[in-house]
């Protein structure tokens, strides 16, 4: 319907060097991005029976270990094939930026130099930040947690946009649809058991049964919560309270409890792509495909297509790269493989969703966003939108690593982390093993003095005997076990900074933006004080430990400048906001409550840069939600076009 239009008005001009491909094709719907947002609203759309093509830069890896055991996320998210390897900087100001130890130089023969010191000849890259390049995006590479946000970061929404349905209690009803619960009963008030996406939790008794670990959680229950753990079974009780529960207890002045994680029954991860494949695989009876979802892998989106309608821009396709490994972030990136370009048609909508990073990025390389940054590239400017790739936010992550005087005994088994095959076997027959955990075995939130309402502002998760200070590049297999060690992150919610921006380095498409998060550069002196705050709760825990325990070395934050050590080795992977919700057609934001692009007919986001802030502590739930939202509100706004 539009390719001719499309083609002849206000097309950009196709990639210098790529292989135009003739054969155009439409469906209703084209959807970037097969992540939470993207491959939840892509496959809903699907179900309900209209055409939706899915463009996804990664392959399927799905059914790989490496995706399928919970233990080996951080592997997934560091191997070539499966993630892109992002750099961003966290300051402005260099010296600052520099006196983080995971700060990453690259040698001229592409090796790392990861330090303070770095020797000659390499050059400054910045902080590693991996995403997921696989078929369900960073669902698919995480670590799992899958804890909802306080109902306040819902109704900040509704009344920053003035839009109902994103209260507390619809929000609700949309994470029982697409949840399918492991972890309560059946019928629990406010959890789902019919969804798609699965939730657990991780096995109490790792934690209950050792003496160690108990002692330190039940000091940590006492001093917060005001109760005395009475014994193992007591302790058990208390940790398999749920944060993701009905008018949850856990987001007020803080409570103790394991992390949610989106594993199933059998402790295989539950991601997006699962509920892509199921919706893909399906046949009718005469052996068509039951749902049409047409899943495009190896195609790298470069620009949105436009037409004028009504003296306005209306996104009417995508343009796209095929190919493995075309984009810089990619480590088996070849810049003289130049792919095969090729178009696709949507009759109704585009819908972006490639992330935090990659949706400003798409959007601007197609002539929406920020004009002044899109004429000094030369871009023709479609819609000058100043809210894309601003305001970028994430929550800031500061270590607690503390040595004891004896061991935690936590029960790693040895197995699991050398090949074992046995290891292996009892989780594949049975779903048994320590491969099976997902995430932190510890969680707990806090409610510092500054918190901006009567949240709390802190989200914990800690492992014994493991020491964890962030990200860089082979963070995955440096893991070091250290059994009197214990580490806790510190991640700070309602964070203050909306500084960070995502900007074009050049308009093609291949090349990675600048990221720029631009850390404390707003609110910091409260943000810093919730964090000291949190670290001080944590370390008196430990130093009244008693025997055999105390006294305990505090190896981080340093105790003579609590502040200054959290601004050295902060660290981030929650990424949100780049193309936030607002007012519509209000210049600081760039979505409408319907996802709606300002200013764009026929363009929708549907992803984490949509958050006007970022939700709770970690945001792949909140993710999943605003997916199948989008998804009804795109075809309750269908019934209505249609019944005119």
């Amino acid at each position: 319907m539009y390719c001719h239009l499309a083609i002849s008005s206000i097309l950009l001009a196709t990639l210098a060097g790529a292989t135009a491909t003739s054969n155009h094709s439409e469906y209703e719907y084209v959807v970037v991005g097969s992540g939470p947002g993207g491959g939840t609203v892509a496959a809903n759309l699907a179900r309900a029976g209209h055409s939706v093509f899915l463009i996804e830069a990664g392959g399927d890896h799905g059914d790989e270990l490496l995706q399928r055991v919970p233990a080996f996320s951080g592997n997934a998210a560091e191997t070539a094939n499966q993630s892109w390897s992002f750099f961003v900087s966290h300051y402005q100001d260099d010296v600052q930026a520099r006196r983080d130890d995971k700060f990453t130089y690259s040698f001229p023969n592409g090796s790392y130099y990861i330090g303070l010191d770095p020797p000659e000849g390499t050059t400054p890259l910045g902080i590693f930040y991996p995403r997921g390049n696989t078929v369900g995006g960073s669902s698919q590479v995480n670590a799992m947690s899958f804890a909802l946000p306080p109902d306040s970061d819902w109704r900040y929404i509704a009344q920053l946009t003035g839009d109902d349905s994103w209260l507390p209690e619809s929000m609700r009803q949309i994470y029982i649809d697409l949840e399918r619960a492991h972890s309560v009963p059946a019928g629990t008030p406010g959890r789902g058991f019919d969804g798609y996406i699965s939730s657990n939790l991780n096995n109490v008794s790792y934690v209950a049964n050792t003496t160690g670990v108990a002692a330190v959680v039940g000091e940590g229950i006492r001093r917060l919560e005001g109760i005395e753990v009475e014994d193992q079974t007591h302790l058990s009780e208390l940790l398999q309270r749920e944060i993701n529960d009905l008018d949850t207890p856990m987001y007020g002045n803080g409570s103790w409890f394991q992390m949610p994680v989106h594993v199933d029954s059998l402790r295989r991860r539950s991601g997006a792509r699962n509920f892509v494949i199921d919706t893909i695989q399906p046949e009718s009876e005469d052996g068509s495909q039951a749902y049409p979802l047409t899943l495009s892998t190896h195609s790298l989106a470069t620009r949105i297509l436009f037409m004028q309608d009504g003296g306005r821009p209306k996104a009417v396709g995508v343009e796209y790269l095929k190919g493995e490994g075309l984009y810089a972030a990619d480590r088996r990136y070849d810049e003289n493989a130049k792919g095969e370009l090729r178009k696709v048609f949507a009759s109704r909508e585009v819908i972006v969703a490639g992330g935090s990073f990659n949706t400003p990025q798409i959007l601007k390389l197609s002539g929406v966003g920020p004009s002044k940054e899109l004429k000094e590239l030369g871009i023709p400017v479609v819609k000058d939108l100043p809210a894309a790739g601003n305001y970028m936010q994430d929550n800031y992550e500061g270590g607690v690593r503390v040595r004891a005087s004896a061991d935690w005994d936590f029960p790693y088994d040895t197995r699991c982390y050398s090949g074992s095959d046995e290891c292996l076997s009892e989780w594949l027959e049975h779903g048994q093993s320590l491969l099976g955990e997902a995430g932190a075995p510890l969680s707990f939130t806090y409610r510092s003095s500054v918190s901006e309402n009567e949240d709390a502002d802190l989200f914990f998760f800690g492992t014994p005997g493991v020491v964890f200070t962030g990200f860089f590049p082979g963070y995955s297999t440096s893991f070091a076990f250290d059994p009197p060690v214990f580490t806790w992150s510190i991640v700070k919610m309602q964070t203050g900074n909306t500084a960070g921006t995502v900007t074009l380095k050049s308009s093609n498409p291949r090349d990675v933006p600048v990221i720029n998060f631009n850390y404390f550069q707003e609110m910091a002196d409260r943000d810093l004080q919730a964090m000291a705050e949190g670290a001080n709760y944590i370390m008196e825990v430990f130093q009244n430990l008693g025997s055999p325990y105390t006294p305990v070395e505090v190896i981080a934050p340093n105790p003579e400048d609590v502040n200054q050590a959290l601004m050295d080795e902060a660290f981030s992977h929650h990424v949100t906001s780049t193309c936030r919700m607002g007012p519509k057609d209000h210049p600081e934001y760039c979505v409408d409550s319907k996802f709606r692009v300002n200013g764009v007919k026929g363009l929708r986001v549907v992803d984490a840069s949509v958050f006007p802030r970022t939700p709770g502590g970690f945001p792949v739930a909140p993710t999943f939600m605003v997916g199948l939202k989008a998804a009804r509100t795109i075809l309750a706004e269908l019934e209505v076009s249609e019944s005119k």
